[in-house]
């Protein structure tokens, strides 16, 4: 595990080597490889793209924090935590933040959130979504990877506590009550 996580941790310092001076669609395994000294064939062991970096990254991030929303933490209680992480990985993330396809981390963010706090409300409270309340899920989750894209943009200058209370007010508040009711 620790020879894994040494590779994976080479190949993203890697990334945030290059995004500094070129966009992640620009970013060429080959490089990734010669910054990192990760031979290519290792390279495809852990990640099966460029994108897939960022993304396994993102998770890495993501699984201790905002995907325990609505099970372990609150709803503040996660984002904090998540922006915490972001902030400390926020020489990648400011760069990362300006991709806008369907690889760019906001789409993955917001597929990841929505099918976690989802799941977690689903088995810790033992909830069933009605289809509205999905609606209202899906557009909350899909503006909140829009906030936080716009935050990683902007430099992630505004304080993690007046975020955490922007997230909370931009919700519907059934949402914040399922997550953080016991």
């Amino acid at each position: 595990m620790a020879k894994r996580d040494g590779i994976r941790k080479r190949i993203y310092e890697a990334l945030e080597v290059l995004v500094q001076t070129k966009s992640l669609s620009d970013v060429k395994v080959m490089e990734l490889c010669q910054i990192s000294g990760v031979p290519r064939s290792t390279f495809y062991t852990y990640f099966c793209d460029v994108y897939s970096i960022p993304q396994s990254m993102w998770d890495d991030m993501m699984e201790p924090t905002l995907y325990q929303i609505g099970y372990k933490y609150t709803w503040d209680e996660g984002h904090r935590h998540m922006f915490e992480n972001l902030l400390r990985n926020k020489a990648l993330f400011t760069k990362i933040y300006w991709e806008n396809d369907y690889n760019s981390i906001l789409e993955y963010g917001y597929r990841g959130a929505n099918i976690a706090i989802k799941k977690n409300v689903e088995i810790k409270k033992n909830h069933v979504w009605t289809d509205t309340e999905l609606v209202e899920l899906d557009y909350a989750i899909k503006a909140l990877a829009s906030l936080t894209t716009k935050w990683g943009r902007d430099g992630m200058v505004v304080p993690i506590d007046h975020i955490v209370k922007i997230f909370k007010s931009h919700v519907p508040l059934f949402l914040v009550d399922l997550c953080d009711s016991n």
